[in-house]
């Protein structure tokens, strides 16, 4: 049954934002909202039913979070309490938590992460701590861990740079562009797939929840050749998304270009896990070129059981899609994904 949300806002302002919005997150509950802009703003939302109408109200404002736009967002899992992390074009990460008494936000985190430009920052599934990876231009990717009662001591436990042994073609850096981590709870290896400006997606793991976590990249086979980036688009990456595994034999990724490209994999575990070793048959089951009017691509995100991929683009659209009962992918003779709705939303308050 398709809900009808509303917003209402503090400011009269109809998103509660003065400029273009970067990005939104849903919390782990599904009963609140934050969203950011280039208006340095973090605006916080609250679901009401107020006169059996579904209403995100505005709660809060964390006005100047940072000192450049704000871009991402992402919330902890609702067990650690209220806290959310951003990262902007002033290079840096801010953790902070909701202070219950007042409804203020205190800063748990504020510090610089990489030289390039932070480009994503995410919490991990809550079975590994209260612990965020972050992404940036110049390749590298980090994780922190918080400690203390009050999570108001993060230490660096992680550092790789998955692009190191990708080409360029001119010998110069290539930028991690998004992440995301496997959502599962079940599983006690922390993985996470990120997307690159050259278009290559790679897949790292790690070998464990020590102080020091060592990360490695999975062996990927795909039509008959085997290496670490088998899943490669025509133009940057914007966005990465493991799906919640419930059930399922086999993990799906998916992953979006500014070339238009929305691609879908499957990947089918071969043989059981061993230190520093992972390996991953990767089976494409939707290649869409094109499929938002050939606009960019800039965000997709799976649904709680991961049977649903929203995406949306500069033509405006988001549109949704599942796994066809009937149609195969031509190569792979896997069922493939089709497009189950396509939304214009009227303005620009529609669009959050």
């Amino acid at each position: 049954m398709d809900v009808d949300v509303v917003l209402e806002t503090q400011d009269g302002q109809p998103s509660g934002h003065g400029s273009l919005i970067h990005d939104l997150q849903l919390s782990s509950t599904g009963k609140r909202l934050v969203s950011c802009s280039t208006d340095r703003r973090i605006v916080i939302w609250d679901l009401e039913d107020v006169k059996g109408k579904q209403k995100f109200i505005q709660s809060g404002v964390i006005e100047n979070a940072h000192s450049a736009s704000v871009t991402k967002l992402s919330w902890a899992h609702h067990s650690y309490g209220q806290i959310i992390a951003s990262c902007g074009l002033d290079n840096k990460i801010k953790i902070q938590q909701e202070v219950p008494r007042d409804k203020s936000w205190k800063t748990l985190f504020d510090g610089v992460v990489g030289t390039g430009g932070v480009t994503d920052v995410k919490f991990a599934p809550r079975q590994f701590g209260l612990k965020i990876a972050t992404a940036s231009h110049d390749g590298g990717v980090k994780t922190l861990l918080a400690s203390g009662s009050d999570f108001d001591q993060w230490q660096q436990v992680g550092q790789f740079e998955p692009t190191k042994k990708i080409s360029s073609g001119g010998g110069q850096r290539i930028g991690v562009t998004c992440l995301d981590w496997n959502p599962s709870t079940l599983e006690e290896r922390e993985m996470l797939v990120m997307g690159t400006d050259t278009g290559a997606v790679v897949i790292w793991a790690s070998e464990g929840q020590g102080i020091r976590d060592k990360w490695f990249p999975m062996t990927l086979h795909k039509e008959g050749s085997i290496n670490t980036e088998a899943i490669e688009h025509g133009g940057a990456v914007t966005d990465v998304a493991w799906a919640p595994s419930i059930g399922r034999g086999y993990q799906l990724i998916a992953s979006s270009s500014k070339d238009g490209s929305l691609f879908i994999h499957k990947l089918y575990p071969i043989g059981e896990y061993a230190k520093g070793h992972v390996e991953f048959n990767v089976v494409p089951v939707f290649e869409g070129l094109g499929v938002h009017n050939h606009n960019n691509i800039w965000r997709i995100s799976w649904n709680l059981t991961g049977t649903t991929l929203a995406s949306s683009g500069d033509d405006g659209y988001i549109m949704t899609w599942q796994q066809s009962l009937t149609d195969t992918n031509e190569k792979t003779k896997e069922l493939t994904w089709r497009r189950v709705q396509c939304l214009q939303p009227k303005n620009a308050s529609d669009m959050i």
